[in-house]
């Protein structure tokens, strides 16, 4: 990892503590997930190998139990034991690290499914689009309608315990949550769905100990669980760190104590919580040190990049490489590798995970090729005229171009969240008659094309959708000689049709068989 992505990955791991708020406890890590070479390995705090190199992401082990992906061609993911042995088998196209006992993996071409933590499972979202881990026995989920992605709740039994309405939420903690209306504005449910702190706020964050961090304008400051403000909105950013706050100042990092008093100075470029530890990282003059509690620096800035300490080891990086150092600033792991995971990462500084949302991969492909008739395209044929289009489509001479053989008589049907459909007819209605054109009500066709306009999910299923769609031509012959991949051509005595992929779409054109 090259050393200018570091002000990038401190961005990234700030704005993942940021949209918590903090306070989330962080307990030692036993074993690192890091990469020598291609492949990621685990590690003691010493340095050496517990698991052999063999992963192409991991995660740092909870309750026993890590979140690998397998390496090779077609990668998987997969949980294994501490021993390094699967303990559920890497047969997932995605997943998210356990919580509460549970987790959500997502098959090829299936919906969110929530597993047990021996792989057993327990029911699935079909009409998820998005699901997040449990917390509080609560699992945040979306749905997308025709008018906006909707957030709502799921025990772990899979009932729907607070419908979909939010345009955003966060995670239920202290037994509430933070969630966003339409509008934009944040407030507070409890787990029965109720508001118990109305919609006012510019951003909201989790509770923690009775507070929370909410935005005002573009100010932070805490609230307590009353909404009441226990130091006013008038930070750049606000972090929990223990008893103690991680504020941003004309953009600068220091600390202040609950009544909103500076304890030291905003003047670091970043810095990251305490953590109940004696000492943290903060970055100054490019560089990356530590300082106590006072804001005195007890280790010089020296490395390109430093994480908070973890028990008693610290992950730096230095001269692109990544080691361990203890409190004295003495390397207990010398710099040797060449990326640690960004789940070890992000956990270091603020309890979460990289993995704890998971997106569908369910494409609705028989709802697509039920819409498609390609034996009387919209009900035409080859012998219907322009008349008789003009007038299911409710069209007027205009809406046909003079100069194009492509004519547009459906425009974004939607058929599923993913696809779209448009429907022409082809052919050439209008006639020179002098120095004009003469629109011909009784012009016959030469043929019909439907256009699928693929989105989200399903950009990247055209190849399927595809030979799924060939796979309803029956009673066709397909022209072998003319075919592949990207176009197909089939024909019967009547007809031919082509099926070809262009961008994101996949289009069919149906044309009598005389004509070619």
């Amino acid at each position: 990892m090259k050393k200018y992505l570091f002000p990038i990955i401190a961005f990234l791991i700030l704005a993942v503590l940021s949209s918590c708020g903090g306070g989330k406890k962080v307990d030692q890590v036993k074993l690192l997930p890091v990469k020598l070479g291609k492949e990621y390995q685990y590690v003691d705090a010493e340095g050496k190998i517990i698991i052999n190199p063999q992963f192409a992401e991991a995660t740092i082990f909870r309750n026993g139990v890590a979140l690998v992906q397998t390496s090779g061609d077609k990668p998987k993911w997969g949980f294994i034991k501490e021993d390094g042995k699967f303990v559920i088998n890497a047969t997932y196209k995605s997943a998210t690290i356990f919580n509460e006992d549970k987790a959500w993996i997502v098959n090829e071409n299936a919906a969110p499914t929530c597993i047990n933590n021996k792989g057993e499972i327990l029911f699935t979202l079909q009409n998820a689009q998005k699901v997040n881990i449990y917390y509080d026995g609560l699992a945040a989920y979306s749905i997308i309608d025709s008018t906006f992605e909707k957030w709502g709740f799921v025990d772990k039994t899979g009932k729907i315990k607070i419908n979909p309405q939010f345009s955003k939420v966060g995670g239920f903690s202290n037994g509430k949550c933070a969630v966003a209306n339409t509008d934009g504005k944040w407030g507070y449910i409890d787990k029965e769905g109720k508001l118990v702190i109305n919609p006012q706020f510019d951003d909201a964050r989790r509770f923690y100990e009775g507070k929370a961090v909410v935005k005002s304008g573009e100010k932070y400051g805490l609230i307590d669980e009353s909404g009441k403000y226990l130091i006013n909105a008038q930070f750049s950013d606000l972090i929990i760190d223990g008893d103690i706050f991680l504020i941003k100042q004309d953009g600068k990092w220091g600390w202040c104590d609950k009544d909103g008093k500076i304890l030291i100075n905003p003047q670091f470029t970043n810095a990251f919580r305490f953590l109940n530890n004696k000492l943290t990282s903060v970055e100054s003059s490019d560089k990356w040190g530590y300082i106590n509690k006072e804001g005195k620096i007890i280790i010089n800035p020296q490395f390109d990049f430093a994480l908070s300490f973890n028990g008693k080891l610290a992950l730096v990086q230095s001269n692109k490489k990544f080691g361990f150092i203890d409190i004295d600033g003495k390397y207990i792991v010398n710099p040797q590798f060449d990326e640690v995971s960004k789940d070890l990462m992000i956990y270091m500084v603020s309890g979460y995970s990289a993995y704890e949302l998971i997106e569908t991969d369910f494409f609705n492909v028989s709802a697509i090729t039920s819409r498609l008739k390609v034996e009387n395209p919209e009900g035409f044929s080859f012998n219907s005229t322009m008349l008789e289009i003009q007038t299911k489509f409710k069209k007027s001479n205009e809406d046909f171009n003079k100069y194009s053989q492509e004519h547009m008589m459906i425009s974004s049907e939607k058929i599923t969240n993913e696809a779209s459909l448009e429907f022409y007819v082809l052919g050439s209605p209008w006639n020179m008659s002098g120095w004009d054109y003469a629109f011909n009500s009784n012009y016959k066709p030469i043929g019909f094309a439907y256009k699928i306009i693929l989105s989200g999910n399903g950009s990247s299923k055209s190849i399927e959708l595809k030979k799924a769609i060939e796979a309803n031509f029956t009673g066709y012959n397909k022209d072998a000689a003319n075919s592949n991949e990207i176009l197909s051509v089939y024909n019967n005595a009547k007809q031919i049709l082509k099926i070809y992929i262009q961008g994101n779409s996949v289009i069919v054109t149906i044309s009598p068989k005389s004509t070619q």
